[in-house]
């Protein structure tokens, strides 16, 4: 490994949202990180030749062209890595387009975090361990939570820490326009479980719907598991509808036994 102390980073895609706060985070630990971007002096392709390791920050869009093109131009002993919520088709284009070590990364949090302290960061190795080895310990020394998964593993996952979660927001969103409730109203009687859901819906509005269209339409397990959540959504409504008692102790009560178990996996994440 070259320079694996003090390697020199590269962002393609560094004036983005997450390729800009990478930025500051090498910066503030001592790094020296170059940026490439479509009005930068540096392009992708000075990047892939320049750094020993080479970040990708791009657009899910962009992502397998920009790949195609710089990944022949990364030094085979050299790392690139990418920041995609998506990382199946991602690391399938990274290790068909270059000889050089690869894992994928999805950093779970957004660019309006502080540092990496307390975040939880996935990875996927891919192609050699001694690059990976230095990303998974420059991540856990500045305090990030680091999970390592196949990629078909994070993405199965994902389309229900994400694609359902975004699903169920939108449509209580909608729900709420339709309705016409009084907001005040909402507030002054939320819980605190409900008020929590309430300001992630209001925090949409920072989003970015390029993005969440991309999370919804590019993971292939999405649709199962929105059918599956649907599914008994519909016996739920039924249910209700049924004014039938029993039925709803009997769905409350197993969900209720899967409490144990999701407890316990909670209380080994938060040590």
């Amino acid at each position: 490994m070259e320079n694996s102390s003090r390697p020199l980073i590269g962002i393609i895609g560094g004036k983005g949202r997450m390729g800009r706060w990478f930025h500051r985070q090498f910066q503030k630990t001592g790094l020296d990180v170059l940026i490439s971007d479509v009005d930068t002096e540096l392009a992708p392709k000075d990047i892939a030749r320049k750094c020993q390791v080479v970040i990708l920050a791009l657009p899910m869009e962009v992502f397998p062209r920009v790949v195609r093109e710089v990944g022949p131009m990364v030094p085979e002993e050299h790392f690139m890595t990418d920041l995609c919520s998506l990382k199946e088709k991602q690391v399938e284009v990274m290790m068909e387009n270059s000889t050089c070590q690869v894992c994928g990364t999805h950093p779970l949090f957004g660019p309006g975090e502080d540092s990496l302290k307390g975040r939880r960061v996935a990875l996927c190795p891919a192609r050699g361990a001694d690059w990976y080895g230095w990303w998974k310990d420059y991540l856990e020394r500045n305090g990030a939570l680091v999970a390592e998964f196949t990629p078909s593993e994070h993405d199965r996952t994902m389309a229900w820490v994400q694609a359902l979660n975004h699903f169920i927001l939108l449509c209580l969103g909608k729900s709420l326009e339709e309705d016409g409730i009084d907001f005040k109203h909402v507030l002054q009687l939320a819980t605190p479980s409900f008020e929590r859901q309430l300001n992630i819906v209001a925090r949409l509005c920072l989003q970015d719907p390029e993005l969440y269209a991309t999370i919804q339409l590019g993971n292939p397990y999405t649709p199962t598991a929105i059918e599956t959540f649907t599914k008994h959504a519909k016996e739920l409504r039924q249910i209700l509808r049924d004014k039938d008692r029993t039925g709803f102790i009997r769905i409350f009560k197993e969900v209720q036994e899967l409490g144990p178990s999701l407890l316990k996996h909670c209380e080994k994440t938060e040590k």
